[in-house]
């Protein structure tokens, strides 16, 4: 979805096939996709109507049949003298086939080439061969074998496509591309609503895998709608699948296997137990996933705001996966009761109140279990727990109240920096755990990755 491109072609509404209008539909990751055209699906009795057609399709000049969902008009001219003209933003875009409803956008697998994935799969097929002394090169390719998750009601499968080369009748050079795909297979047929949510989980997995934004870019998926024969064999072309995507980077950075925090690699031997730990506890770690996310995908983010993200993600993941109290729930009723019956009746209501979440663990509470339960891996990247947890409370107190008599005591600048990404490291090594890996490969993961052992200093 990174390429830009128009179509010149036709357009009517499905309910109103006799009426085509000429046009020009256009797509760019940052914009969508936006359709001009030269007239309008309304009358002149209806100018002042902004229509909302759930779908307009579309024949390109070279023949592509395409479907714009969930469209809006955005601007309708009417002048005298000259033409009438419309336009609409869609905000998806399906390219080489026609839904007649949405109810019929559905796919029998859906494939998706992520930014990084090749990088993060790292398998080729090349083998390559320098025979110097016979000045011979020799390059041989087989493509690799799929790898399959079963998740559920789908198969997850990794698969590798490659093209190439050609041949002239000039040959001056010989090129073959691979390209990695993850390719969604459902037991039956998937609304896109549907495949989305699975995408989705899918990019976080590779993000956190990654430690970088991921971004789909090319969506690609098989439906029956779209189905052809020829020579009395059935083929369902791909059909191509465009939204706005902001902040893909139109040059992205270049990221080695040891840039990141696993490959493909590190858990090819058991990437459906992998996979499955991910779903699994998506529901449970959901609003931790949300904040760590958070501060991946927005890098603009202010250092402060980025701090607190993950203090709370720290906080929501101690809740949902550690002891949440400290007393039984009979006992610390009957510790607010004995605390009621001493105070005047008239603040008995404030106080029940204020004591309504004294049963849990503070802030400080939650780290120092944490720490304790990852002691082997942290003591490298934090050995002085106690100023560290210490830091970490001051710091949030200040930034949430802003109590003057904290702020010297508080991290700002570079030491806020530092304590953000140990923040950061912490809350990765808990999402780590909870895929599977255990302490000894967590550690291994974590000495080898370069950028921690520069971003986040020792002492």
């Amino acid at each position: 979805m990174i390429e830009e491109f128009e179509y010149k072609g036709i357009w009517w509404l499905p309910d109103k096939s006799e009426e085509k209008i000429s046009g020009t539909f256009k797509f760019t990751p940052n914009e969508g996709a936006v359709l001009e055209l030269i007239g309008s699906f309304k009358d002149i009795t209806g100018m002042n109507k902004m229509l909302k057609p759930e779908i307009i399709l579309g024949i390109s000049s070279d023949g592509k049949n395409i479907t714009l969902h969930k469209c809006f008009e955005t601007k309708s001219n009417l002048s005298f003298p000259g033409l009438l003209t419309s336009s609409f933003y869609a905000n998806r875009a399906f390219v080489g086939a026609h839904f007649q409803k949405t109810k019929d956008i559905k796919f029998k697998s859906l494939s998706v080439h992520y930014l990084y994935l090749d990088e993060w799969f790292n398998v080729s097929g090349f083998d390559i061969q320098h025979l110097f002394d016979e000045k011979e090169v020799v390059i041989r390719y087989k493509l690799p074998e799929p790898t399959q998750a079963a998740i559920d009601d789908y198969k997850i499968f990794l698969d590798v496509r490659a093209t190439g080369p050609t041949h002239s009748i000039v040959q001056k050079e010989a090129s073959i591309k691979q390209r990695m795909y993850i390719r969604i297979e459902p037991s039956g047929e998937k609304s896109f609503d549907e495949y989305l949510s699975i995408m989705y989980r899918i990019q976080n997995f590779l993000s956190l895998g990654i430690t970088e934004p991921v971004y789909p870019l090319v969506i690609e998926g098989i439906t029956e709608v779209n189905k052809v024969m020829i020579d009395d064999k059935t083929y369902n072309p791909p059909v191509k699948v465009y939204y706005r995507v902001s902040d893909i980077p139109m040059a992205p950075k270049t990221l080695l296997p040891f840039d990141m925090l696993f490959t493909f690699k590190d858990i090819s031997d058991r990437f459906e137990d992998f996979l499955k730990n991910w779903f699994k506890k998506t529901d449970l770690l959901e609003p931790v996933y949300n904040l760590y996310f958070g501060t991946l995908y927005n890098p603009r983010m202010y250092l402060e705001h980025r701090f607190l993200s993950l203090v709370q993600a720290i906080e929501s993941y101690h809740r949902r996966t550690m002891k949440n109290f400290e007393l039984s729930e009979e006992e610390h009723e009957k510790r607010i009761m004995e605390i009621l019956n001493a105070v005047p009746h008239g603040h008995k209501k404030w106080l029940r109140n204020k004591l309504a979440y004294s049963n849990e663990p503070n802030l400080r509470r939650r780290l120092k279990e944490i720490l304790e339960k990852f002691a082997d891996v942290l003591d490298k990247f934090i050995p002085k727990k106690d100023s560290f947890i210490n830091k970490v409370v001051t710091t949030r107190n200040y930034l949430t109240h802003y109590d003057e008599k904290l702020k010297e005591q508080s991290a700002e600048g570079e030491e806020l920096y530092r304590l953000t990404q140990k923040l950061k490291i912490l809350l990765e090594i808990c999402l780590l755990k909870e895929l599977g890996f255990t302490s000894d490969n967590i550690k291994s993961l974590i000495s080898r990755n370069r950028r921690y052992q520069h971003e986040i200093p020792v002492a």
